[in-house]
């Protein structure tokens, strides 16, 4: 794992040499001619990101066993799951996804437990991050930022916040993994790296999810909508569109529908609870 120097404030990564990059673990501005959109993305986010605070990383490494959400063989399992998926092939795999999202607000829906979980989640192939978030019959609610390969991340969310994620995985030996997240309300940001060993991605994916898995009855918590947006998906072959996808919508074991993804356009789509 690489937890480098946070970069001072003011710094401009536009007028940076690439040797300053590499301290601060950001990566070089790919080239406009060859990678136009990923060139794009690069911008914006400097732009967006260069007067944000930048905070040093922090894990609590007892949380990273923790299930991920979307990375099973098959995709997010509908009886948790909410939201759209996307596969590629292994000649052109996933390198980039990049997403925006609110952290929602929650209701808590009877249980036997006394408590809901409930995530909102981005997946780029074996990686995974999401906004761990727990509601109980007092309404009282948690939220908990949390990493693949390093578990919960000292970034601070609570509902209302609005999110960014960018997830990066190398298709080289290593799996080398970078993570840049930006909590925009607070206008805090974060990144690190850490090699995985992970294969290269051949799935993307976002949305919500129910449940704690050692918990036999895990009922949905009222959740409004989550809008999930500015999605950019890259491939070693050029950009794609997630809501082109597979649409994945909760339901009961019955077979109800518990909440439903809408595609607003080839970059946005909501996650609605209930039909």
């Amino acid at each position: 794992m690489r937890r480098l120097p946070a970069p001072p404030r003011q710094f401009d990564p536009f007028a940076a040499a690439q040797s300053e990059l590499n301290r601060y673990g950001l990566p070089p501005r790919p080239d406009p001619k060859t990678r136009p959109g990923e060139a794009e993305l690069w911008d914006r986010q400097a732009r967006r990101y260069q007067d944000f605070d930048h905070l040093d990383p922090e894990f609590d490494r007892t949380t990273a066993d923790r299930p991920a959400v979307g990375n099973r063989a098959l995709g997010p399992d509908p009886i948790e799951s909410c939201g759209y998926q996307l596969t590629t092939t292994t000649s052109a795999p996933f390198t980039i996804l990049f997403v925006t999202w609110t952290v929602p607000s929650l209701r808590f829906a009877a249980s036997p437990f006394g408590v809901n979980h409930f995530r909102t989640f981005a997946g780029l192939g074996f990686l995974d991050v999401h906004v761990e978030m727990s509601v109980d019959s007092a309404q009282q609610v948690t939220s908990q930022l949390w990493a693949q390969g390093v578990g919960n991340v000292n970034l601070p969310v609570r509902p209302g916040d609005v999110l960014s994620a960018s997830l990066c995985l190398n298709t080289n030996a290593a799996g080398t993994a970078s993570y840049f997240f930006t909590n925009e309300t607070s206008r805090q940001t974060m990144n690190f790296s850490i090699d995985t060993g992970f294969p290269p991605a051949v799935t993307v994916n976002a949305g919500v999810s129910r449940g704690d898995l050692n918990l036999p009855v895990h009922p949905l918590a009222q959740f409004g909508a989550v809008y999930f947006d500015e999605i950019s998906a890259y491939t070693t072959a050029g950009s794609r569109s997630l809501t082109s996808g597979q649409a994945i919508t909760m339901v009961e074991s019955n077979g109800a529908t518990l909440a439903t993804p809408v595609r607003l356009t080839d970059f946005t789509f909501k996650a609605v609870y209930g039909t």
